[in-house]
């Protein structure tokens, strides 16, 4: 086990019902710097300090923030059951940083999230739009309902910082009145539709199994070389 740096939380949003951003400051000092797309495993800790539980969740922050954020869904699981209880002044442990599905400052990468699966394509997209980086990236974020959106704002915000971020969000279980965004799950037309020639892209994606997994199926049926799909997924 690596070493487990004491986080105090000092902000819990529910931007939509059930999930919630956790922003986390370090006590003494801050984990290794991490690059954007990796994650770290959060500690709940005992009276003593030490940690009991542990699960690990992707870096929603870039790694010039002062803080780690975390978009989390809370299933009501062993873990979740818990981190839905603590509050605002709380500390949690912080292991890490891990994960392979970095960006290395590629300047034509395209990403696909699906509902919390957002979180490390936010940091991501979050360093791109801060150090002005030029190039062509393209977002394509897949949720069931509009009122299970998260980080909309935030995203259109993220476009008017840098002009070479263009996003695709997309419903899959509704189709709103003036809605202006695409519905459905995501296919080999939306893609050819808003990348082009999917080749040129390298590909971060996470999400649920199958969604990652049918994803990476059907870039490679469009030429994508497998050694340019990063990816991320649970369940």
């Amino acid at each position: 086990m690596g070493n487990i740096a004491r986080y105090r939380i000092t902000s819990i949003d529910v931007p939509v019902p059930g999930t919630k951003i956790l922003r986390l400051e370090p006590i003494k000092g801050p984990i290794a710097e991490f690059k954007p797309g990796q994650w770290v495993f959060l500690h709940l800790l005992d009276s003593k300090g030490a940690g009991v539980d542990k699960r690990p969740y992707s870096i929603a922050s870039a790694p010039s923030a002062p803080y780690l954020e975390f978009c989390i869904e809370m299933r009501n699981g062993p873990f979740t059951g818990k981190l839905d209880k603590v509050a605002v002044g709380s500390v949690l442990g912080v292991e890490g940083p891990e994960g392979r599905m970095t960006y290395e400052g590629e300047k034509k990468a395209a990403f696909m999230a699906g509902g919390c699966g957002i979180a490390p394509v936010l940091g991501i997209l979050r360093y791109i739009a801060e150090k002005r980086i030029s190039g062509e990236f393209v977002l394509f974020y897949s949720v069931r309902s509009k009122d299970r959106l998260v980080y909309g704002e935030e995203l259109e915000r993220l476009k008017k910082m840098n002009p070479c971020i263009k996003t695709v969000i997309t419903l899959t279980r509704e189709t709103p009145d003036k809605w202006i965004g695409e519905c459905g799950r995501i296919n080999y037309e939306m893609i050819a539709r808003y990348a082009g020639k999917p080749a040129k892209f390298g590909w971060w994606m996470c999400g649920p199994v199958e969604m990652v997994k049918s994803m990476r199926e059907c870039l490679a049926g469009m030429g994508v070389d497998e050694k340019e799909i990063h990816m991320e997924a649970w369940g």
